[in-house]
C-alpha cells in the first residue's frame, strides 16, 4: 500500500515539476495556494488522500472525469438515430417522414386528431409553406401554435422541442371560412418546418423553388443575435442561383415573412432592431464575397453563388433590386402575442399589419 502511495506520489511530483515552465504564472501562484492550504489546515487529508500534492491530485481528478464524460457523451450519441440521421448526407434523412408526421390538431376532417399529436395519413393540401431559420429560433414552437391556432383563445403551453434533425409537417385550414361539404384539400396548407442544423440546410434549397413551396417563413431569435440566420438567409436565399433563377424564371417574387420570435421575452429586441442588425449582417457578407471575388490569388468559384446588386451603401431590404425576385416582410410574434398575422400569411399570403 504504501509502495503504491509512494508511486502515485513520485508520479504526481514529476508531472508537476515537468508541467510548470508550461504555466502561466498566476495558475502557478493558485496551485501553491491550493497546496499550502491543504498543508496548514488539512494537512492529515493531503497526505491521506492527496499525497502531498494536492493540486495535481484534484487537477487530475477534474481531467479524468472530462474524458469519462466525453466518452459517455460520444457513446450516447452514436447509439441514438436522432444524433447521426444527419450523417448520412441522404436528403430522404431530413424530408422522408413529411408524409408520416403530422403536428396540429383540431379537426380530423383535415387529417388532424382532435386532440392534436401525430397521424400516419396526411390529409390533401392546396399549397406548401416552408418554415426555416436558424437554430433555436422557435420554428417547431411556431408551427405547433399556427396549427393550434384554433386554440388561441383559450390558455396555451408551448411544447418542449429540441433541435431537430429531420423535417416536420403541419396542416392548417380556415375552418371558419369554409362549409361542412366544403373540400378540405382545397383550402390546407401544409407547413414544413425545416430543422436549422448547418449540416442539413443544403437540403432546404429544394424546397425553396417554385414548383415545391409558395412562399417562406423564415424565424430569427428576438433574444439573439442575428449573425446565424443572416448566413442562412444570404447563402441559400439571397445569393443562391437556383433559387433566383428558377423564382425569376416563373415570373414570380418569393414572399418571406420574417418572424421575430419570443418578442415577448425579456430583453427581446422588436422587429426594427432585428430589420437593422439582419441588414448590417447582411452588409457584412456581402463584402465578404466582393473581397474574395476582387481577390487576384484565388480561382475559386462558387457557380452556386450569384452577388446581391446594391445600389447604395448599404442593402435595402424593402426592395432588393429586379434581379433579386424576393420580397421580405417583418413581424414580431410570441406566446404572449397573436399569431394571426402569420397565420393569415401562410393561409393566403396575406399581409396583415406587417412591417
Amino acid at each position: 500500500m504504501k509502495t503504491a502511495m509512494s508511486e502515485d506520489r513520485a508520479f504526481l511530483t514529476a508531472v508537476r515539476k515537468s508541467s510548470a515552465p508550461y504555466l502561466p504564472p498566476p495558475l502557478l501562484r493558485f496551485l501553491h495556494a491550493v497546496d499550502a492550504n491543504f498543508h496548514l489546515h488539512h494537512g492529515t487529508i493531503a497526505s491521506d488522500y492527496f499525497h502531498d500534492e494536492p493540486s495535481m491530485t484534484i487537477m487530475s481528478s477534474l481531467f479524468i472525469a472530462y474524458v469519462v464524460w466525453r466518452s459517455a457523451r460520444r457513446m450516447w450519441t452514436s447509439t441514438t438515430r436522432r444524433s447521426t440521421a444527419h450523417l448520412s448526407g441522404e436528403e430522404d434523412a431530413v424530408l422522408g417522414g413529411l408524409n408520416r408526421v403530422v403536428v396540429g390538431g383540431g379537426d380530423e376532417r383535415a387529417g388532424h386528431s382532435t386532440s392534436g399529436g401525430v397521424r400516419n395519413i396526411p390529409p390533401s393540401f392546396r399549397e406548401t409553406v416552408v418554415l426555416c431559420g436558424a437554430r433555436d429560433a422557435g420554428k417547431t414552437a411556431l408551427l405547433h401554435r399556427l396549427c393550434n391556432a384554433k386554440e388561441k383563445e383559450n390558455a396555451w403551453d408551448p411544447p418542449m422541442t429540441v433541435t431537430s434533425l429531420a423535417a416536420n409537417a403541419g396542416y392548417i385550414c380556415p375552418w371558419e371560412d369554409t362549409s361542412e361539404n366544403g373540400n378540405w384539400g382545397n383550402m390546407t396548407i401544409r407547413i414544413i418546418d425545416h430543422p436549422g442544423h448547418p449540416s442539413l440546410l443544403s437540403h432546404l434549397t429544394t424546397l425553396l423553388l417554385p414548383v415545391a413551396t409558395s412562399r417562406v417563413v423564415f424565424a430569427l431569435d428576438a433574444t439573439q443575435p442575428v449573425t446565424e440566420g443572416a448566413a442562412l438567409l444570404y447563402q441559400y436565399i439571397l445569393t443562391h442561383s437556383q433559387v433566383r433563377q428558377s423564382w425569376s424564371k416563373a415570373g414570380k417574387t418569393l414572399m418571406i415573412l420574417v418572424v421575430c420570435t419570443k418578442s415577448d421575452a425579456v430583453g427581446a429586441k422588436n422587429h426594427k432592431r432585428m430589420k437593422i442588425q439582419l441588414r448590417n449582417e447582411l452588409d457584412k457578407l456581402r463584402k465578404v464575397d466582393m473581397a474574395i471575388t476582387d481577390s487576384s490569388d484565388t480561382n475559386i468559384t462558387d457557380r452556386s453563388k450569384v452577388m446581391l446588386p446594391v445600389k447604395g451603401k448599404s442593402i435595402d431590404l424593402d426592395s432588393l433590386g429586379s434581379d433579386v425576385p424576393v420580397s421580405l416582410h417583418f413581424v414580431e410574434s410570441g406566446f404572449g402575442k397573436d399569431v394571426e398575422a402569420i397565420r393569415e400569411f401562410v393561409l393566403n399570403g396575406a399581409l396583415l399589419d406587417v412591417k
